[in-house]
C-alpha cells in the first residue's frame, strides 16, 4: 500500500517532530492514504526528552525519497531543508508557519501558511 510520508525539516527540532506527529493522526483521521510520520536527522535532547515524557516513539528517519512519493512538509517549505529528492516529489499539503521561500510545484496542493505570534497582555 502506498505510504503518505509526513516530515518537517532538517536538523529537527521539537517543533518540527511534534507537527510530523500531529499532521499524522489528523490525516489518518480525515481518511488520509496510509499517513506515516518521518524526521529527516537525529533528535536533539529536548525532543526525546518530550517523546519520552509522553511515552511516543520517534518518527523513522528518512534521508532521501523516491521520484513520485507522496509527502506533507510540516513546518518548512524550502527544498534546501527537506529531504533528498524532494523536487520530485508528489507535494500534497504543507503547513508551515515560516516565510514561504524557493518553493515552486508541478501540481496544485493545500497549503497553509500562519505565523505563530507571542501574545502578551492580549495584544500581539
Amino acid at each position: 500500500m502506498k505510504e503518505t510520508l509526513i516530515f518537517g525539516h532538517k536538523s529537527p527540532d521539537t517543533d518540527s517532530i511534534t507537527s510530523s506527529i500531529v499532521m499524522t493522526n489528523l490525516e489518518k483521521h480525515l481518511g488520509g492514504e496510509n499517513p506515516k510520520a518521518c524526521r529527516l536527522g537525529k533528535l536533539n535532547k529536548e525532543t526525546e526528552f518530550a517523546l519520552n515524557y509522553f511515552k511516543v516513539d520517534a518518527p523513522e528517519l528518512i534521508e532521501s525519497i523516491e521520484e513520485g512519493t507522496d509527502v506533507i512538509l510540516v513546518d518548512h517549505n524550502n527544498f534546501s531543508e527537506s529531504v533528498d529528492g524532494i523536487e520530485k516529489a508528489n507535494i500534497l499539503k504543507v503547513v508551515d508557519h515560516h516565510c514561504i521561500a524557493n518553493f515552486e510545484t508541478s501540481s496544485q496542493l493545500f497549503y497553509l501558511s500562519e505565523p505563530v505570534r507571542m501574545y502578551r497582555n492580549n495584544s500581539f
